[in-house]
């Protein structure tokens, strides 16, 4: 067993769900320490500028040192995480099938799967709600490539350790020892989605974890990390980070619905059906990210709407005066008001071309979603989560 099946069994494709919730908390953070050094130009300054400046001072000292922590603690327990699956997976059958051997053809695959060997890593797909499916080869997985369980649990254990090293020198320089149970939950959330006695991600219960700890925790963990406050800002990153990590373990999910089926795993795409979990997926997918497009794009329309004379709007304006007898008067007239040609600067068109690149990732995730072209989806929603990260970080920089 060479290095090659040890990175596979990394899923690197599932890393982007751990390192892109950083950066936009980062970027949250970034926004609001910045905010603290704006101070209204009164003499003499309050004294609550000089507070805030002094407090940005030490914020921003430590800024990189804290990301790039964090960033490590994300992705080691990531790693932890998908080793620690594959451990379990693996003892528990459910990857059987899921060698490192070269392909065969579906047919054999199929007898492979049912008969419980291992020789390839190829599921084969029967019938998808009453629809003929073809069969969808799956990545290697380390036990059942022959890798002995306990090595794997090993590097789980390896994985995991450094990531508590990071953590631990994030509670040293915050001193924010209360972390400590944030990272014991994290830890307890990331062994028991497939390991333990009752694992939740054998009830369907993934997709709830994943949004919570991948969205909600790796975001606003990181932003109060690094600033010691949580925004609106952030709040929507979180959200939008969550559920593009729900996507993404869904799409994964749909890959292995027959084998997860048989081995009496009941993910929620096994409780829902592979149409209707296909259906949701597609649904949620374009709801969180569709509008980062749209988001994007709307400075460069309405500019060049400008420019035509649109938009236009009806603007509505009060009055008070004096007639001729002295008495008071009050009212109101209405007209419409369009906007001034304004051409597009230097920034609308960066933006637009943000929101072009988002729409095309956008266009190929929808389609590979509904081609059940499950292989290719997975990196592409990755590719969605740090785009969307991407965005964030250039909102910060502005």
């Amino acid at each position: 067993m060479g290095i090659a099946i040890w990175l596979k069994g990394m899923r690197p494709q599932t890393l982007p769900a751990s390192v892109a919730p950083v950066v936009i908390g980062a970027a949250a953070a970034w926004t609001s320490i910045r905010q603290l050094g704006v101070c209204a130009l009164i003499y003499p300054a309050p004294e609550s500028c000089a507070i805030n400046r002094a407090t940005q001072t030490t914020l921003e000292s430590r800024f990189w040192p804290l990301a790039i922590l964090c960033a490590l603690v994300a992705l080691f327990l990531q790693i932890a995480v998908n080793f620690a699956n594959d451990y379990s997976d693996g003892v528990r059958g459910t990857d059987a099938g899921r060698g490192s051997a070269s392909p065969a053809t579906p047919a054999s695959s199929s007898s492979a799967v049912l008969n419980g060997t291992p020789p390839v890593a190829v599921v084969a797909s029967g019938m998808h709600d009453g629809d003929a499916a073809t069969s969808i080869h799956a990545p290697a997985r380390l036990v059942a490539s022959g890798v002995p369980p306990k090595r794997v649990l090993a590097a789980a254990g390896v994985a995991a350790a450094l990531a508590c090293l990071c953590g631990l020198a994030i509670v040293v320089i915050t001193g924010y020892w209360w972390l400590l149970a944030v990272g014991v939950c994290c830890l307890l959330a990331g062994w028991c989605y497939t390991g333990g006695r009752h694992p939740y991600g054998y009830t369907g219960l993934g997709e709830l974890f994943v949004f919570v700890f991948f969205g909600l925790v790796a975001v606003l963990g990181t932003q109060f990390v690094l600033c010691g406050t949580v925004t609106a800002t952030g709040v929507l990153g979180a959200v939008q980070a969550g559920l593009l990590s729900c996507v993404l373990l869904m799409v994964n999910n749909l890959r292995d619905v027959d084998s997860d089926r048989v081995h009496g795993k009941r993910t929620l795409a096994v409780r829902l059906g592979e149409q209707r979990a296909r259906i949701l997926t597609v649904a949620a997918y374009a709801v969180v990210f569709v509008p980062v497009a749209v988001f994007a794009l709307s400075p460069l329309v309405l500019s060049a709407l400008s420019l035509v004379g649109l938009p236009c709007w009806w603007r509505t304006s009060s009055w008070v005066g004096v007639n001729a007898s002295g008495e008071q008067e009050s009212g109101s007239s209405g007209g419409w008001t369009c906007a001034l040609p304004s051409p597009p600067d230097t920034l609308e068109w960066a933006m637009a071309a943000y929101g072009i690149i988002c729409l095309a990732v956008a266009a190929l995730t929808i389609r590979a979603m509904l081609r059940r072209d499950y292989a290719r989806t997975l990196p592409l929603v990755g590719l969605s989560l740090l785009v969307c990260a991407v965005g964030y970080a250039g909102l910060a920089a502005i």
